[in-house]
């Protein structure tokens, strides 16, 4: 499968998952306090904090290899799914101190049942890596819709049922028994319960970078989210992860689903010999001209999109998730670092700097805790701009770019940035800035926003304007043959 057609499938899979977790989150809203999403965010960050046993990164393993003999898939799936039984095990062994920490006992009943996910993920590991090697994202892409609908059908359920925070940790289950079978059933050929260990000192090695750098990642976020909810409280908590699954909803469906696609295409442009210059070159101005308006528009109507979606018990969201898409802005300029560290085999360098990046930002998120719920969240700025300066030389050194490779892209991103938010900025200034701004007004912004958008594209030259015009050429070309297939045939003389 192309890049391109991998990207669309990605893409548009993602883009349905995004209105289905948008939907679920809203329904949430509507149906839970900020105490009980405070209360699973609690037991969430202490599975996730334990999780780091799991973050060995195997997946990437299998997808970054140039060949994949048996012994060598044995030991992998070996390797994962005793990671997976440990981790499960501490979960419930740990479950009754995350209880006692906050002295809520609703935070163990999260815990052990989140303990159940990991066992099941190990079912599909092999399957969903090695589908993913061979690029067939049309597979993938499905069974994470799969997964993104069982989970949020049964979350919402429960919820409507009455089973509070622990509706959120049912539709997890159920989305991961959902995914599994899906991968067991679309990876059949693929499947393997062969155990074997003959390759462990590869996988070690590997794995001890992999959890370095996303389980010190992991960690110092949910750190972060214990230190916030012991210090401002579990509603703070509660707004707080509002604000960040809001950002997290753009960074996860966008730009961690372009990573994957883009992923497998540079291993193979490494396995090949060919640099990554112009491939990371055009996929960052891609991904720039997108997420950059993105995150700058829903910072600047943060207030209102709030109130309107979620109603006004959660306003005090706003300010954090105007805070968290600014940081997410500045982090997007070095986009796709963990998939160029992984192909160049650079992953205990970035290990190193994953450290020091994280260190710095639970030091600065604790110390905003002191002072307030947007203090906190606007340390997430400060991070990363730290990020920025960690790793903008070696993404040049190892993509084979120059910062003058960037300057004309930064330019055209940014006009097109300042096109797309420029009506709802010079709107919410009128107002203040207020979360009572007229709903039609934001509505009509936002859409003029989107026309200056395209014309701001088209008239920059960026890629993002050829992507578009493929997309539709594409799709007048698809409606076109779906026309004659319903014109019906001439009738005999």
């Amino acid at each position: 499968m192309s890049v391109r057609r991998s990207l669309a499938w990605m893409m548009g899979s993602q883009g349905t998952l995004l209105v289905m977790q948008f939907g679920g989150s809203v329904a949430l809203a509507r149906l839970l306090t900020p105490y009980e999403m405070g209360v699973y965010a609690v037991g969430s960050a202490m599975v996730n904090i334990i999780s780091v046993v799991q973050a060995f990164g195997l997946a990437l393993f299998v997808i970054r290899e140039k060949t994949l003999e048996p012994e060598l898939q044995a030991s992998v799936f070996t390797v994962n799914a005793i990671l997976a039984v440990l981790l499960s095990a501490v979960v419930v062994a740990l479950s009754a101190f995350g209880g006692a920490f906050l002295r809520e006992p609703g935070v163990e009943r999260v815990m052990l049942v989140l303990a159940v996910v990991p066992l099941i993920g190990a079912l599909e590991f092999l399957p969903a890596a090695k589908l993913e090697r061979a690029a067939q994202f049309r597979a993938v892409a499905m069974v994470g819709l799969l997964r993104m609908a069982a989970s949020t059908l049964a979350t919402v359920a429960l919820a409507w049922w009455g089973f509070s925070f622990m509706s959120i940790a049912w539709g997890g289950v159920a989305g991961a028994v959902a995914s599994a079978t899906g991968f067991l059933i679309a990876g059949r050929q693929h499947v393997s319960f062969r155990l074997g260990f003959t390759a462990w000192r590869r996988l070690l090695r590997f794995g001890v970078h992999q959890m370095a750098i996303h389980g010190v990642n992991t960690a110092a976020n949910r750190l972060s989210d214990l230190i916030l909810g012991r210090m401002l409280g579990l509603a703070a908590l509660g707004l707080y992860g509002r604000a960040s699954n809001l950002s997290a909803l753009l960074w996860f469906n966008i730009l961690v689903a372009v990573g994957r696609v883009v992923m497998v295409d540079f291993a193979d442009r490494q396995r090949r010999g060919e640099g990554l210059r112009e491939s990371y070159l055009r996929s960052s101005e891609i991904l720039l001209g997108f997420l950059w308006p993105a995150y700058a528009g829903l910072a600047i109507v943060s207030a209102p999109f709030i109130r309107v979606i979620y109603g006004s018990a959660w306003v005090g969201a706003a300010a954090p998730l105007a805070c968290l898409s600014i940081g997410a802005m500045l982090s997007v300029s070095i986009t796709m670092a963990w998939e160029v560290f992984v192909v160049c085999n650079e992953t205990e360098r970035q290990a190193r700097i994953e450290f020091r990046r994280s260190g710095f930002g639970l030091v600065l998120f604790a110390i905003g805790s002191l002072f307030s719920l947007t203090a906190a969240a606007a340390a997430r700025i400060g991070e990363a701009l730290f990020s920025v300066a960690l790793y903008r030389p070696h993404i040049e050194r190892l993509t084979g770019t120059r910062r003058s490779d960037f300057t004309p892209i930064y330019r055209r991103c940014t006009i097109a940035t300042v096109a797309a938010c420029g009506p709802a900025f010079l709107l919410m200034l009128a107002y203040d800035f207020s979360a009572q701004t007229p709903l039609l007004l934001v509505i009509g912004a936002v859409v003029l926003g989107l026309a200056l958008w395209l014309v701001a594209l088209l008239c920059t030259g960026h890629a993002l304007a050829g992507e578009i015009g493929r997309f539709a050429a594409k799709a007048r070309a698809a409606l076109s043959t779906i026309r004659h297939r319903h014109v019906p045939p001439p009738l005999a003389g």
